[in-house]
């Protein structure tokens, strides 16, 4: 164990014997850090927390903070991280409100600069959260799923599997899985493809998605409708799915496509006509 003179650790704290912790860093009683994991400089573990193995924490990252909110319990629940997680510099992870609840992040999320990551949020595995994203309380992260810079997701809300959320997106509604959304608008633009590729899935797992988006955003069915539709059409395969996960239950509904406006003709009169000529024209028939 290689503990820095600076640091202060808790004897109460558990500790693998090959973990580093950096200068200034602060563990308090009742942490539980796994084998191999590295603490920078500045770095602060709060009672509560649990880290798995092998995870990275950067200067500055303060894990386990107690949750803001007006109506704090007298006793908070707890954080548990799973492992192989890299957490940089300034990010934030609060525990959860109420004991015997858990805020968690699973295994091999990157988490960058300035990340903020509220109590009672349940974060999936390879999911990236990049610079200065904000979650609020009780969101629901899915695996492999990633948030662009500055965006903002609403308290309750869901993110699905290997969706892709647009930097400076504000998400109000569950954005559903696989899916693209604009940061301008924060609605639906298509799928994610680049995030499907980099996954593995071929061309017929994609072109069956592509087909089950079309059922969902372009068929105009009613709510209930399409959900049969999606489980009669695509009862197997990635696009299975959706179906799921929209029979999960939300608090806030889905997140809608943005639709594009129809294609303007743009007419331009010829070079030396006038408007007059033109009317004259058009009189004379």
């Amino acid at each position: 164990m290689k503990i820095h003179p600076t640091a202060v650790v808790s004897p109460a704290a558990r500790i693998a014997s090959d973990v580093e912790i950096g200068p200034y860093s602060i563990v308090e009683p009742g942490v539980v850090i796994g084998s191999g994991c590295r603490l920078a400089g500045y770095v602060v573990i709060k009672e509560g927390t649990a880290l798995g193995s092998e995870n990275q924490v950067f200067e500055g990252a303060v894990l386990g903070g107690l949750p803001q909110h007006v109506a704090m319990p007298p006793r908070s629940g707890s954080l548990v991280i799973g492992s192989r997680n890299t957490i940089r510099e300034q990010a934030t992870i609060h525990r959860a409100m109420e004991e015997g609840n858990t805020t968690r992040l699973g295994d091999g999320c990157l988490l960058m600069v300035g990340a903020h990551v509220a109590h009672d949020c349940q974060v999936g595995s390879q999911v990236i959260i990049t610079n200065n994203v904000l979650l609020g309380g009780h969101v629901e992260i899915q695996d492999r799923a990633c948030l662009g810079g500055a965006s903002v997701v609403h308290q309750f809300c869901r993110v699905g599997r290997l969706a892709m959320v647009g930097g400076h997106a504000r998400v109000v509604q569950d954005v559903p899985p696989f899916v693209l959304t604009d940061g301008d608008s924060g609605m639906l633009v298509g799928l994610n493809r680049v995030g499907l590729r980099r996954a593995g899935y071929d061309r017929r797992e994609v072109a069956q998605l592509k087909a089950a988006y079309q059922l969902i955003y372009r068929r105009g069915l009613a709510f209930r409708e399409m959900l049969a539709a999606l489980e009669a059409e695509f009862s197997a395969g990635p696009a299975a799915e959706f179906a799921a996960y929209f029979r999960g239950g939300n608090r806030r509904g889905f997140v809608q496509e943005r639709r594009q406006p129809p294609r303007a003709t743009i007419r331009l009169h010829r070079e030396g006509e006038t408007p007059e000529e033109k009317e004259k024209k058009r009189v004379a028939g």
